[in-house]
Parts: structure tokens; sequence; C-alpha cells
């Protein structure tokens, strides 16, 4: 059997075909129209199909993961696509002309799941975390994603974990961790602290968070600062999450984790020195498909979902 695991994103569309031991066929890329993102992904199926003499019969399902708030196959709201309250699974499905089983999901959640699977470990449980211009995540549950009522499980960076500098956060609330460990929340800081420590950094549009990095493993000393208080707040967050969660892994993820054993050394000192004893020993790991963990996390849990279906006769 074929599976396509499809990650849509503001800009491309990655779609993976896979075998049923989840070994990867083949995957592209397209561009990403949101006027007809979905008639382009299936035409693109289509042709792969065409191509490989790979029959309908043949394949199983699709995975898909979106930029926004999913529940029950329904874009509940997907702001870089426009889409709200838009049933995506039953779109594709018409855009395709046939049915196989659709599964569509957050696609952070998706990219949680494909670590989590892909991992030299295969974690049952993991609470995956995305550090990039904002601060995302997914939780894994006992090989289930964890949605929530509204879909809403998952959006660490909205964890109010702040008291002291009461930036706003991009969703309108004060104090969460996004405003602090994410590139908008290094910059944050980098404002704070500017006037309070030496620094060669200077803060304009090209200050990245690389840069802040790249002079905090040198000792400059506001770098130190901002690079510090971030993974303070990402260590609480975590803390927080053990004892909330409990998984059996923390994965960390998205452009800043690019810091590689400077920041997962930082991290996992900082949150061993903030968490309770008996959670101390959950390790943390850098994450290893990067920009592939959607298509990857897409036929993963298709591939659960089947067993399910095999094993109990129902989704």
């Amino acid at each position: 059997m074929i599976l396509f695991g499809i990650d849509i994103g503001g800009t491309t569309v990655k779609i993976g075909a896979f075998k049923e031991d989840r070994t990867l066929i083949e995957k592209w890329e397209i561009p990403t129209k949101s006027n007809s993102v979905l008639e382009d992904i299936s035409q693109a199926i289509h042709t792969f199909l065409q191509k490989e003499s790979i029959s309908i019969e043949e394949i199983y399902g699709f995975g898909i993961g979106i930029p926004g708030i999913v529940k029950d196959g329904i874009a509940v709201s997907c702001v870089n696509l426009g889409w709200q309250n838009r049933n995506i699974k039953q779109e594709f499905e018409k855009a395709l002309g046939f049915q196989k089983p659709i599964i569509v999901l957050n696609d952070a959640n998706m990219a949680a799941y494909g670590e989590a699977a892909f991992c030299d470990l295969k974690l049952a449980s993991a609470i995956f975390i995305t550090l990039g211009t904002g601060v995302g995540g997914g939780i894994i549950v006992h090989n289930q994603i964890l949605e929530g009522t509204m879909g809403l499980a998952g959006e660490l960076g909205h964890i109010l974990i702040d008291s002291t500098y009461n930036f706003q956060c991009s969703c309108g609330a004060i104090g969460c961790l996004e405003t602090l460990a994410s590139t908008k929340g290094m910059r944050n800081l980098v404002q704070f602290y500017q006037k309070k420590y030496s620094t060669r950094l200077i803060l304009n549009e090209s200050l990245t968070t690389k840069d802040i990095i790249d002079a905090a493993k040198e000792g400059d000393p506001l770098a130190h600062q901002v690079f510090e208080e971030a993974m303070n707040a990402l260590a609480r967050a975590l803390a927080s999450l053990s004892v909330i969660i409990n998984p059996d892994a923390f994965i960390i993820g998205g452009g800043i984790s690019n810091a590689k054993d400077f920041l997962l050394n930082t991290i996992t000192k900082k949150y061993k020195e903030v968490c309770i004893k008996q959670a101390q020993d959950i390790p943390i790991y850098l994450a290893k498909l990067k920009n592939d963990a959607g298509i990857f996390g897409a036929c993963a849990y298709l591939i659960q979902k089947k067993f399910e279906v095999e094993r109990n006769g129902k989704c």
C-alpha cells in the first residue's frame, strides 16, 4: 500500500509518498496557491501515480498538515491561507475524485508525530516544541496526537510563563513563552537590556537569532543575558509540562535548534535546575527530521490509524 504525507506551508507544499513500512519512495514540493492549493495537490498526486504506474487501489490514504487550528478535519482558522471553518477533508476528497482515508491535522502536530515516531527511541509520548519566529509545538500521548476540545492543544508558545517583562504576544496576551523564547522574544530582550549590558550587537531589522547566539557563545554580555533569559523561560515551561503530560521525552526543533549542543546543553542544565526531582530524567533531544518532519509525521499517523482500524474495526 502507498501512503501520502502532505505538509501545506505558506510558501510551498511538501508531498511525500511512502510505503507501508514507512520507507520514503519520493518527496517533492509545489508552490502554495491559497485559492487552488487542494486542487494543485490533487493534480500533483495524479501526476505521480501516472508516472510510477500506481493504481488508485494501491493507495491507503492521505495525511495532511496545515498551518492553523484544526478539529475533526475542519480548518477552524488558518490565517496564512485565508481559511475559516473549511472542511478540508471533504474538499480534498472532491478534488481527488476518489475516496480514501484522509486525516487533517495541525502542521506542528504532524511534525511532532514525525519526530517522535522516527527518532531512534520511537517514543510513545513526547512533547515537541519548535523555536523559530514564534514558538509552536505538538503533544503526543500514547501514540495519539492531543488536539483538545477546540484544536488548541499543543499551542505551547502561548503558555503564560512571564510576569517580569510583560511583553505583549501576537495573540494579544501578556507574558507568553513566545515573547521570550523565540526570535521575536530574543529581540524583545535585546531591546530591554541594550542599555544595561555592553555588546557588539546592533538592534535593527537585520539582527538575527544566529547573531545573538553566536555572540552569546563568544561571551558578549548582552547576548549572554538574552540567551540565558530565553532558556530560563523555556526551562520553566518544560518543567510545568513535565508534571502535566509527563512525556517520555522533549524534542526541540525550529530554526533556533540549529544552535545544537550550545542550546541543548543550556536547556538541559536549566531544566534540571527547575523541574521536580522525579522529572529530572526526562531526556531532551534535538529534532532530526527538520523540514521533512511534517510529511513523515503524516505518514506515521496514517499508519497508526490504519493499525487501529485493523485491530479494532474503527477509527
